[in-house]
This record gives C-alpha cells, structure tokens and sequence, in this order.
C-alpha cells in the first residue's frame, strides 16, 4: 500500500515528537513505510521546510549522519529557560507518557526500547503523579493510562477512545498549520 506524502510527514513527525534525540533517516523511512532513500529526503525536506515557513517556535533540523531532530528554535531558548526550568512534566516524560497513551495496553520493555533507558525514572515519574499504572506480567509490566488521565484529557477511560483523541488532536494540529 502507498503513503500519500501528507501521511508519510505525519508519520516522521510523530517518531521526531516522540524522540528526544536525533532519528536517523532509516529508522525515518521505516516508520513511514517508504524504501527509497530519496522519497524519505524529499519527505523530510519538506516536513522541514513546512516547519520553516510557518516561523514557529519548533523546527525540523538535519544534522551530521542523515539524522533528524525536533527541537526548539535556537533564538528562542534563551527567552524561555527560565520559565520553564520547573516544568510540572518534562518534554521526555510528556513523550514516554503520549506512546504509552497512543499504544496501551504496552509493556514497559517496548516503551524503553522505543525510548532509552531513561524511559525506566519517566515510566517512574508518571505512576508517581498518577497518569500510568504498571501491572507486573511475567517479567515484565504492562502499562496503561490511568482514570485522571483520561479526566485531564476530557475523554472516556479506554484505550480506543484515548487513541481516537490523540489522533484528533494530531489532525487538528496539522489543520491548523495548514490554514
């Protein structure tokens, strides 16, 4: 089945959000399902470019290796360092939380090979506050969202519903860049 390009940048951007450290261009081209080195440059060449001309406060950057990385524009971190040096949760413990969201039911192994080690202190930090519950399977544990995070979300508490509104919201956010 072909990606329309539209569907192959949402796919590249969702895997840049989630990541918080640079994706190299073939794990990019296998999250958007494309084999040709050159269609996913052209995908990212564009995606990037969208970022550009909206003259936002994230962009899309290329670095050594073929690798790609979301990140903040770097005139604006300097504004926005002190007001943000006690976030209530951080950008990689907002990441964490949103696969396992979009996934749930997820063992916690899938979560932490998607997103490093670190990802064992963010799971942490999300059963502490109440947002993920972890339930012990075998070896491992299976991790869902919890009720105040459905509440917090303004949804119903099961897996379909919440992946149903994380997808609305993506689709919303992508609308209103376009406009």
């Amino acid at each position: 089945m072909q990606r329309g390009e539209e569907v192959l940048k949402v796919y590249a951007e969702a895997l840049l959000f989630a990541s918080d450290k640079p994706v190299p261009l073939k794990i990019l081209m296998n999250v958007m399902g494309v084999r040709s080195r050159k269609k996913a440059k052209e995908v990212m060449a564009r995606l990037m470019e969208e970022y550009r001309s909206r003259h936002g406060a994230v962009e899309i950057v290329e670095l050594a290796g073929e690798k790609y990385f979301m990140r903040l524009r770097p005139d604006l971190t300097e504004a926005v360092r002190r007001y943000v040096s006690r976030r209530v949760l951080t950008h990689g413990v907002l990441r964490t939380l949103s696969l396992i969201a979009y996934y749930q039911p997820v063992e916690r192994s899938t979560i932490v090979s998607v997103r490093g080690k670190d990802a064992y202190r963010q799971i942490k930090i999300l059963v502490e506050r109440g947002l993920v519950e972890a339930e012990k399977t075998g070896k491992t544990q299976v991790l869902r969202t919890t009720q105040l995070f459905a509440e917090l979300l303004g949804v119903e508490n099961n897996p379909q519903a919440i992946k149903r509104m994380i997808t609305k919201l993506a689709s919303a956010k992508r609308s209103g860049e376009q406009s």
